[in-house]
């Protein structure tokens, strides 16, 4: 069952590290502290079960649908969702080792700069889901034909 709340619960928090930790980062010796790490494996682990829930309730719910520009619509999240978990997941092989929960930056600008993109991907991924799915996700909620709270 979906759950509105806590779909904005996630977002406010995933928003909230980021900010953070993208103001934390600009000084380079604040990306190799202990602090930086836990607020970066919080975010990773935080975006990770975020869009694992919104394939899985959100679409899930939609592609079922009979109305075709709902389903549709879905299928452009899933698809969108696919590439940006790609890209998610070079990034963090990239710029962190999670076997010891460490950051790797030898290139601080270009940790900045790689930072700054994903997690603007990754905020305006929040955004259309927002703005696009959620509503459609309640219509189909209020006809009867999708279970949320």
């Amino acid at each position: 069952m979906v759950n509105f709340a806590d779909l904005h619960a996630q977002n406010h928090k995933i928003t909230e590290l980021s900010n953070v930790f993208l103001y934390l980062i600009r000084e380079r010796s604040m990306c190799d502290t202990e602090c930086a790490c836990s607020l970066f494996f919080d975010y990773v682990a935080k975006v990770r079960e975020h869009m694992e829930l919104v394939d899985a309730q959100l679409c899930g719910c939609l592609i079922k649908s009979q109305d075709r520009t709902m389903a549709n619509t879905a299928d452009r999240f899933l698809s969108g969702s696919i590439e940006i978990k790609r890209i998610f997941a070079a990034y963090v092989k990239d710029w962190c080792n999670e076997r010891k929960h460490t950051l790797s930056i030898s290139d601080h600008a270009a940790f900045v700069k790689d930072t700054n993109q994903m997690f603007g991907l990754v905020l305006d991924r929040i955004q259309r889901e927002t703005e696009h799915l959620y509503p459609l996700v309640r219509k189909l909620a209020e006809a009867g034909r999708c279970a949320v709270e």
